[in-house]
């Protein structure tokens, strides 16, 4: 444990420009990505934006539910900021909007980093070895955890599918039927600990190749 972080505090050093582009560069493009492909999709652009007051919001939930079992999951769930298109020809109201909400935002970006990480220890390992085919399954398998976590991040709500936001609306807006959308919402944890599982193991994978070649080569030296 304590020689695979050495070895990651290695490689973000001599990375740490890539890191940081990765980690956060990836939050920033997500999210104006999900909006851009939303706009897009309905090929209208928001009408309006809502900061909401969410120390206000905080305190009324506190203070109206007993059970503070409950009154946490109700506070991760709202939103900090919000936009769409409220069609007038609806009496104003909003027909899909774009929520910003800290839990899944921390998702994203432990996402970023996570891939980051990956980058920078897989390209600390080339500098030390040539390319291997198991490093392209290695960034396929990224890929694809990047996805699950990607999409089951999304907070965005459609009046055609739900009021409420949820990653399944980014099924229905690709096409897949409400009831179908709807009816997978619940497998959306288990496609993010898939993902971020993924994610993890990749990183694992090479953080004990590098291990293997620097023992060969302090021992070869």
């Amino acid at each position: 444990m304590v020689r695979s972080i050495e070895l990651i505090g290695k490689a973000i050093q001599a990375y740490w420009k890539r890191f940081a582009l990765i980690s956060l560069g990836f939050f920033a493009l997500y999210y104006v990505a999900l909006l851009l492909v939303t706009m897009l999709r309905f090929g209208e652009i928001p009408n309006y934006v809502v900061f909401h007051d969410i120390i206000g919001i905080y305190g009324m939930i506190f203070q109206g539910t007993p059970s503070l079992s409950d009154a946490i999951p109700i506070a991760l769930d709202e939103a900090w900021i919000e936009m769409g298109y409220k069609d007038p020809l609806y009496y104003g109201v909003a027909t899909w909007s774009y929520m910003l909400i800290p839990p899944k935002m921390l998702l994203v970006l432990l996402m970023g980093v996570l891939l980051g990480v990956f980058v920078v220890v897989t390209l600390y390992k080339r500098n030390m070895t040539c390319v291997t085919k198991d490093d392209k399954l290695l960034c396929v398998a990224a890929g694809i955890g990047s996805t699950f976590v990607g999409l089951t991040s999304a907070t965005l709500t459609w009046v055609v599918c739900c009021a409420t936001p949820s990653w399944v609306v980014a099924l229905a807006m690709l096409g897949m039927s409400a009831s179908l959308a709807l009816w997978l919402e619940p497998l959306g944890h288990v496609l993010t600990i898939s993902g971020f599982g993924l994610l993890t193991w990749i990183t694992v994978v090479q953080l004990k190749r590098l291990a293997n070649i620097t023992e060969y080569q302090t021992a070869k030296t």
